[in-house]
């Protein structure tokens, strides 16, 4: 099925959600080593609180969520599925591999994404956003190459399924943006904390962390979860997946920055690349858009 081209300005907006998205889960990994617990105690309490602070506004607009419900209907159970396994399987990869193992693989969502969206939505593919694609995910590899560790093929493997399940969500959104999500967020919160809680042990946490997992879980997770999919719904899920490599290179400015961690040189120029690409790929989208608008 086909899907319509956004106008203009409803293409800039959706560039802009996806990039202040990108921005905001790219500050994870500050906030995670402000939190002196287990990774499967983590997982737990972010999807509490990411239940606990929805529910409120779920039932304040309870009225909006109920027709959304069933107006989605197998799509948000879906998205909250997919979501809920993105969930779980990053805490088991960051736990089976080192980051840059892992970081590597998610560079394979835009492909996944766009071919998605190519094949289930009839999105165009374009030449240029393919060659974006593969620009940024050499890029991407640069960045990280000064870190790789062999031995982590499982854990690699894992983080696969991160990407299959975020790359899955994002075509189920676009295919429904006619309908809002956040129900699916507020599920997958439900699903991934029964599925973290055997192996957790929530009574560890001290108050001092909790501002801490505040701050990871409605701040961080649900803040740009909900951008994403507001992104969705004004540009084709390729383009938004590709935006969201900017997360793999924000992430460690933001530890250069607060924890003093200089990110190397490979890491530096492999970021550049990054940007770069997903710069260029926008402009073209919008040199594009703006040619079709002025055609007769």
């Amino acid at each position: 099925m086909a899907t319509p081209t956004p106008s203009p300005h409803a293409a800039a907006l959706g560039v802009l959600y996806a990039i202040t998205a990108a921005a905001v889960f790219s500050t994870a990994g500050v906030i995670v080593r402000r939190i002196d617990l287990p990774a499967w105690d983590v997982s737990f309490w972010r999807s509490a609180f990411l239940v606990i602070t929805m529910l409120p506004l779920l039932l304040w607009q309870y009225r909006r969520i109920w027709i959304d419900v069933r107006n989605a209907g197998p799509a948000l159970l879906l998205s909250a599925l997919l979501l809920a396994g993105s969930f779980v399987a990053f805490i088991l990869a960051l736990g089976l591999a080192p980051v840059a193992n892992v970081l590597i693989m998610f560079g394979a969502t835009p492909f996944i994404t766009a071919l998605a969206a190519r094949l289930f939505l009839g999105e165009p593919l374009h030449r240029h956003t393919i060659l974006a694609m593969a620009t940024a995910v050499v890029g991407l590899a640069i960045s990280v190459a000064g870190s790789l560790q062999a031995g982590a093929l499982t854990g690699m493997a894992v983080a696969f399924i991160v990407v299959l399940c975020m790359s899955g969500n994002y075509v189920v959104v676009r295919h429904r943006r006619d309908v809002g999500m956040a129900p699916a967020i507020w599920l997958a919160g439900v699903i991934s904390g029964l599925i973290a809680l055997p192996f957790a042990h929530p009574e560890t946490v001290m108050w001092s962390q909790v501002p801490w997992l505040f701050a990871l879980s409605p701040g961080q997770l649900v803040g740009g979860l909900l951008l994403y999919m507001a992104s969705l719904k004004r540009i084709p899920a390729g383009r938004a997946a590709l935006l969201g490599l900017l997360e793999l290179v924000l992430g460690p400015i933001w530890v250069w920055l607060f924890d003093g961690e200089k990110p190397d040189d490979l890491t530096l120029i492999g970021g550049a690349i990054v940007i770069g690409a997903a710069a260029a790929n926008v402009w073209l989208d919008s040199r594009r858009a703006a040619s079709y608008s002025v055609s007769p």
